[in-house]
């Protein structure tokens, strides 16, 4: 499987090319999580292409409605930090 740096890219490019606006990435403890808002108007045959790239690609995913507009999110698993120095 991918590095989560490279699933993270993959995904960054999927919503820049879907929606024709930069994804906003976030870098949290545990997961990266990578959204961006959805336009109105999306093409079904793109929609079923960027539910097979999620499916491939993130660990987890999801659509948030809100009166205001839709956000699609997909977070990739970062692995566990050891740290150094420390038994």
């Amino acid at each position: 499987m991918d590095s989560p740096k490279n699933r993270t890219s993959q995904l960054e490019a999927l919503f820049q090319h879907a929606f024709a606006t930069p994804a906003l990435t976030q870098t949290l403890s545990t997961v990266i999580r990578v959204t961006a808002p959805v336009p109105e108007e999306l093409d079904e045959d793109v929609r079923r292409r960027l539910l097979a790239a999620l499916q491939s690609t993130a660990d987890r995913f999801g659509h948030i409605a809100a009166s205001d507009g839709s956000t699609l999110w997909a977070e990739v698993d970062r692995p566990p930090t050891t740290k150094k120095g420390h038994s």
